[in-house]
């Protein structure tokens, strides 16, 4: 049985997961951020919490087992440009995960836990942020472009 075209739809399927979780964290987020009042922020925050574990972390962590699969299956190679560009990128949007936003969520966590909506704003609102954000968005767009167009094959 030819198992390369299951691989693939594992692959899209994971990686569908992974953008679903990654956008709709995102969008929650800058809800949280233009809110006006507290309650809309806390909702809106719990939400995006919700997203980016059962979506954006569970369906990351599948792409990248199931691209490292297809890797194999599909016989490419590391050193083709927009499979090593993907993979570079990919590492990149992980590593602020689990390094940058982690670290920032859980202050964010621990102000909204205190009832400090005057942190919380602050935080959502600080511009080194909402940099890193924007900087992550250009590499999950790059991510899907090459993905899609997989330029030089």
């Amino acid at each position: 049985m030819d198992w390369r075209p299951l691989v693939l739809l594992a692959h899209v399927l994971a990686a569908f997961w992974w953008i679903a979780g990654y956008v709709g964290t995102n969008v929650c987020t800058e809800i949280a951020r233009r809110s006006t009042t507290d309650e809309e922020c806390r909702s809106a925050l719990l939400i995006s919490n919700r997203l980016d574990r059962s979506l954006n972390q569970i369906g990351g962590t599948l792409a990248g087992l199931t691209g490292l699969l297809a890797l194999i299956v599909l016989d490419c190679s590391l050193f083709t440009p927009w499979v090593a560009a993907s993979i570079v990128l990919f590492a990149m949007v992980v590593a602020g995960g689990a390094v940058f936003w982690r670290r920032y969520g859980m202050g964010i966590d621990a102000a909204v836990a205190a009832g400090d909506w005057e942190t919380v704003r602050h935080q959502l609102r600080e511009p080194r942020i909402v940099g890193f954000s924007r900087l992550e968005n250009v590499a999950v767009l790059a991510i899907i472009f090459l993905m899609v167009i997989r330029p030089g094959s």
